[in-house]
């Protein structure tokens, strides 16, 4: 048991110090303010989000299926949306904030999932780390299909794990993971390392089940709507990317880079797990396990792909998933930082850089470097490889002039950065102070 999970102990209300609680209504306030930095975002529907709801709209308009390349999974569960805003302010208006209303049901969802099974303070810090700490900002304010695939799989492998759910959850749990793949058919083989590793473990292969009806799903689509289950609507496409350089540009290059945008992934968890879940009811490392081998897979298919980067897209578009693990990784980091102060200030560093990826995302996604971005004669490659012009460095080399309410955005982020680097900050302290006379007894007792 929880060692006990002081989870379920500590869950009760009235047994938490007044310390606890108010550090609980801090942390609350910040995750209310981060979601309502998302809900002044500049909401919008371009690119391949045009083309999803172009294609929504045909279908509910009467119009028919259409036959390009994006699935229609996800925006289907966008329909009530669309037929809400059709009768009152428009359809387009109301589907720009679908991502971000996704976002917070899933918040929502990871949090009744989760509660009592694993420490409520760890809990806490995973669901304000996902706001403030992540590259989500970029990814609420557009109608594109990776949020819905994210969570869907996110949320489905912790139904998977979790032991006790009623026979509705768990249907619900394996539709989320069937159906979020089919919405990224380049997520198949994510799914099938995901389930893979569950079946090896287990001994049993029912799990593959799973892949097969997302491949079915897949191919069902294509077959609807272009007339042929193996036309997916990248003929003539080029995917002879050497697989290798593509993952080196997955995983380090400065503008997309998964090193850059999502630190925390490569943190090492799995020993500092242990009296952080109850593990009779939640198999909280299987979780984590799964959702890293979800992005393994993708970096994977992608690295073979010439539009590996995602295209214009700020970030490593196609890795949103990879902030779930990501924000739980550092959570329990932080929860159980190493004593070493060489440690805590690497982890600080890391936490810097994950808010400043959420801050960047958020305050800084629609400045563009003119340079990568010209219609005449685009450079793209400076800002997937380059430092001074990737979407991440950019504003800092830039500076570009920002109004007020902007200024006041990032002064939230410096905020919530304070506060969850705040139990790091006495060691590092100590250790500082603890410098100079180390130093002067290196140098005392030299002679010629």
């Amino acid at each position: 048991m929880l060692g006990a999970v002081d989870v379920k102990v500590a869950a009760a209300a009235g047994t938490a110090p007044r310390a606890d609680r108010s550090a609980a209504r801090l942390d609350y306030v910040l995750l209310a303010v981060g979601l309502l930095t998302m809900v002044l975002a500049r909401h919008r529907i371009t690119g391949d989000g045009l083309f999803r709801y172009d294609a929504l709209s045909r279908l509910l308009s009467g119009g028919g299926l259409s036959a390009d390349r994006y699935p229609l999974v996800g925006p289907l569960f966008a329909a009530p949306l669309w037929w809400l805003g059709r009768a009152t302010v428009g359809a387009e208006q109301l589907l720009r904030y679908h991502n971000l209303i996704l976002f917070g049901l899933g918040l929502l969802a990871l949090h009744l999932l989760l509660r009592d099974r694993i420490d409520r303070v760890l809990l806490r810090r995973f669901l304000l780390l996902l706001v403030v700490a992540g590259m989500v900002p970029a990814h609420i304010a557009n109608f594109y299909g990776e949020m819905f695939t994210a969570l869907a799989v996110v949320l489905g492998l912790v139904v998977l794990y979790r032991v006790g759910s009623g026979p509705v959850l768990r249907a619900l749990g394996w539709a989320g993971l069937v159906l979020g793949t089919a919405n990224t058919p380049a997520a198949l083989p994510g799914l099938g390392l995901a389930l893979g590793d569950r079946a090896v473990r287990t001994r049993r292969l029912r799990y593959g089940l799973a892949v097969v009806a997302a491949l079915a799903l897949v191919l069902a689509e294509a077959w609807l709507r272009r007339g042929d289950p193996l036309e997916q609507g990248y003929t003539g496409e080029r995917f002879d990317f050497p697989m290798v350089l593509g993952l080196l540009a997955i995983m380090l290059s400065f503008g997309k880079g998964l090193v850059f945008f999502v630190p925390a992934l490569f943190l090492p968890v799995r020993d500092r797990l242990a009296g952080l879940y109850d593990p009779d009811r939640l198999d909280l490392p299987a979780i984590l396990r799964g959702w890293r081998l979800f992005v393994l897979g993708l970096a994977l298919v992608y690295a073979n792909w010439w539009a590996w980067s995602g295209d214009l897209y700020w970030g490593p578009r196609f890795f949103l998933v990879a902030v779930f693990p990501a924000a739980l990784g550092l959570a329990v980091w932080l929860h159980r930082p190493d004593p070493r102060p060489l440690a805590r200030l690497g982890l600080l560093a890391v936490l810097a850089l994950s808010v400043w990826v959420a801050a960047n995302s958020s305050v800084f996604e629609t400045t563009a470097p003119p340079r990568c971005y010209d219609p005449a004669s685009p450079q793209e490659d400076y800002c997937r490889f380059g430092v001074v012009e990737s979407d991440l460095w950019y504003p800092l080399w830039h500076r570009p002039v920002l109004p007020w309410f902007r200024w006041a955005e990032l002064a939230f982020f410096v905020v919530a950065f304070v506060r969850l680097a705040w139990p790091l900050l006495p060691a590092l302290v100590r250790a500082a102070a603890a410098v100079p006379p180390r130093v002067r007894a290196l140098a005392a007792g030299w002679r010629w």
